[in-house]
């Protein structure tokens, strides 16, 4: 079962009460018990952090509340990644040190550093199959990657801006305050991007000699990462790759590190087909970007990797008995309005704003 470290929430009960909630009566809606937050290294089952943020956001009427989650969260959140971040050279070793390990923090997310001309993008996927769009554990997740990075490497390793796919709130002033820089909505991305200087950067606090017993102790005593069926390996790869238009077998297999064929058997073996786990992410994901409310059809349509919005809507008809248009007017009817967009410097007024066509590395 995947499963993500409760670090996350370790201050989910002060926050919640904060924000006049209840929080003891969520936590045991949704099957977690308040001593459960207690431990960091305590793995959760999928979809409970996001749901608990998710649902706390919505009671509390407070779209900021992932930023107030972030906000109390430092380096030390991270557990034992903490111990070899903090000793890597270079903003840009410091993150492919975060790929490498990040199995460490959470089953249910993905990193992918992606770099076009001067930007560099930490791309994150939340992997687990919810039926929700999960804005408020993106949002966590970002600002809690932004504000460790500044910790470790100071204003040098500050980021450019934080982008997400979903609408912006009405009011910036707590995002403003935890993340001190610029936050883009309504992008065709989650994640946080650096100028490609910034990763360059080099980390005041690094130390050669420890950075070679840091990184010797992680390859050598710390937990590999968890076997994945191949149809899981298959869902992660997909979930990096779809987004820059490289969803094909034979990107997938090449990610992998195999031949399409040996991906096909091997996914054939396990009662699953490339197609079917393909359809399957995909429907996962149409559904968060129509809940979002932001991006343009046409938009959604080219994310998910089809070649013109005909095609994306024969597809999205055939799976849901209705036409897109149709089904993200019935989401909205069943749910409360998004508020609308604020117009500052730093918001988006209208419409998704693009970071490019990364490549991934």
């Amino acid at each position: 079962m995947t499963s993500g470290r409760a670090a996350m929430l370790m201050d989910y009960v002060p926050v919640a009460l904060e924000v006049g909630l209840d929080p003891y009566r969520i936590l045991a809606d949704i099957g977690v018990s308040p001593s459960q937050l207690r431990n960091p290294e305590e793995r959760l089952p999928r979809g409970v952090i996001a749901s608990i943020l998710e649902r706390s956001a919505m009671e509390a009427n407070c779209p900021h509340f992932a930023m107030l989650i972030a906000e109390r969260r430092d380096l030390s959140s991270l557990g034992p990644l903490s111990l070899v971040l903090q000793q890597q050279e270079t903003l840009d070793d410091a993150l492919r040190m975060l790929i490498r390990y990040q199995h460490l923090l959470s089953d249910l997310l993905t990193f992918s550093l992606e770099i076009e001309g001067d930007a560099a993008l930490v791309r994150t996927q939340i992997v687990s199959n919810i039926d929700f769009a999960p804005r408020q554990a993106h949002e966590a997740v970002s600002a809690m990657l932004s504000r460790v990075f500044i910790e470790i490497g100071g204003s040098a390793w500050k980021p450019e801006c934080l982008h997400f796919m979903h609408a912006a709130p009405r009011s910036l002033e707590v995002h403003h305050r935890v993340l001190g820089c610029p936050v883009r909505f309504g992008s065709d991305a989650n994640g946080v991007v650096y100028g490609r200087e910034t990763l360059r950067a080099r980390n005041p606090g690094y130390r050669s000699n420890i950075a070679a017993y840091a990184n010797r102790y992680f390859e050598t005593q710390l937990p590999a990462a968890p076997p994945l069926t191949e149809v899981e390996r298959t869902r992660r790869a997909l979930f990096i790759l779809l987004a820059s238009g490289n969803a094909s077998i034979e990107k997938v297999a090449r990610h992998i590190g195999v031949s399409p064929r040996t991906l096909q058997r091997r996914l054939e073996a396990e009662g699953a087909g490339f197609s079917a786990v393909l359809n399957g992410i995909r429907r996962e994901l149409v559904v968060r970007h129509l809940l979002n409310n932001v991006q343009p059809l046409a938009a959604i349509g080219e994310m998910l990797g089809y070649a013109s919005p005909a095609a994306f809507t024969r597809w999205f008809t055939s799976e849901f008995g209705m036409s897109p248009s149709a089904w993200r007017r019935s989401a909205s009817e069943d749910s409360p309005p998004a508020p609308p967009l604020v117009e500052d410097g730093d918001a988006v007024p209208a419409g998704p704003q693009a970071i490019g066509v990364p490549t991934p590395l």
